[in-house]
């Protein structure tokens, strides 16, 4: 047996059509970093005048959008890799990374399996999952990064700040490199166990 339709019945309407217009026209709020409620919006982000950083010497990044401008969802970095960039294998506990490649090359080499990808490719690197990169040729890569939850732009102000420090050959400005500042966006997800210390032979 169909079941009536509630819109049919004059109480139906009355109380189905209200909630319906309130649920379009109510916007979109969830969980800032400490929890407080925030409100989402929309935003027109140019490249030209987008944040720029430049935390090594074969790295150009314009931070697009941040985990405050998200609510914490993600963050896009628009990254220029020069030739010569590599990195070496490692992971990362709780975020995931996609890199979407617009102009050049660039082996990847992901949970052991390698590939190469060029312009309208993609990689995504889920968390926990070992991987490498390179540029190849002599021209170099341009791709949009997008990094969830949110919060890249957090280490990268960190690295480019570090990496100027150093090259304005201050002394009092360069600090030993410790470990990179939390990730407050992400602080809801599990972290992967630490690893347990070899014993030393002092012991």
């Amino acid at each position: 047996m169909i079941p009536a339709n509630p819109f049919n019945r004059p109480l139906g309407r009355a109380v189905l059509l209200p909630a319906i217009l309130v649920s379009f026209l109510t916007p979109a709020v969830s969980q800032g970093p400490e929890g407080e409620s925030t409100t989402a919006t929309h935003l027109f982000v140019k490249r030209d005048t987008a944040e720029k950083h430049e935390p090594s010497a074969t790295s150009v990044s314009r931070i697009m959008l941040t985990a405050d401008q998200t609510n914490g969802r993600y963050s896009i970095i628009d990254e220029v890799f020069k030739p010569g960039m590599k990195t070496p294998p490692h992971k990362h506990a709780y975020h995931s990374e996609t890199f979407l490649v617009l102009a050049g090359r660039m082996k990847w080499t992901v949970g052991g399996e390698t590939d190469i990808i060029g312009p309208g490719d993609l990689v995504y690197i889920p968390p926990d999952t070992s991987h490498a990169t390179e540029v190849l040729g002599d021209e170099p890569v341009h791709a949009i990064m997008l990094y969830e939850p949110g919060g890249y732009e957090i280490g990268l102000r960190q690295r480019a700040a570090a990496r100027s420090a150093r090259e304005s050959g201050d002394p009092e400005a360069v600090q030993p490199r410790g470990r990179r500042s939390p990730n407050p966006y992400a602080d809801f997800v599990p972290t992967a166990p630490r690893r347990p210390r070899a014993p030393s032979a002092d012991r």
